[in-house]
């Protein structure tokens, strides 16, 4: 039997956090769902269906940290490093991509959601424990609608 290989989770571009989990989930999901859509004009119980648009996969996963033992801020440890994956990096104008690698299995993407369930602390009132709703977005780039607008870059194709 091999070694346990641990979940990494790492932002493909700056600012470059990457994150080690503490513990492996115990399971993770993979949604896929397709674009379908009722015909125009059909007025029947089972409408036939019209292919709308491809959509990208999910990922949804609880990662799980304890820093019960150390005495530290599991926030600081480790939940701070997973918000960065979620914050606009300024060089971007959006969050960064992320990959989630999980020995032999790869997701690329964007976080499109981090939920924080903070469930132990200590006497003073510093977090220990904390659940981590992590949820992606499968995504080969990423833009940043704002950008989209305005010529932040100085367009130099000389088209007017």
């Amino acid at each position: 039997m091999g070694e346990l290989v641990k979940v990494l989770i790492k932002c493909t571009e700056a600012p470059r956090t990457e994150l080690t989990a503490q513990f492996n989930p115990k399971e993770l999901q993979v949604d896929k769902t397709v674009g379908w859509t009722n015909a125009q004009g059909a007025s029947t119980e089972n409408p036939p269906q019209e292919f709308k648009d491809p959509q990208s996969s999910s990922l949804s996963v609880t990662l799980y940290f304890d820093t019960y033992e150390s005495k530290k801020d599991v926030h600081k440890t480790f939940v701070s490093k997973l918000e960065q994956m979620v914050t606009i990096e300024p060089s971007l104008g959006r969050p960064p991509l992320v990959i989630f690698q999980w020995n032999k299995f790869s997701f690329k993407g964007v976080v499109e959601s981090l939920t924080q369930k903070y469930t132990m602390f200590l006497s003073d009132g510093t977090r220990c424990r904390c659940e981590v709703g992590f949820k992606m977005k499968s995504a080969s780039e990423a833009r940043s609608a704002t950008r989209a607008h305005g010529n932040q870059g100085g367009d130099k194709s000389g088209g007017g």
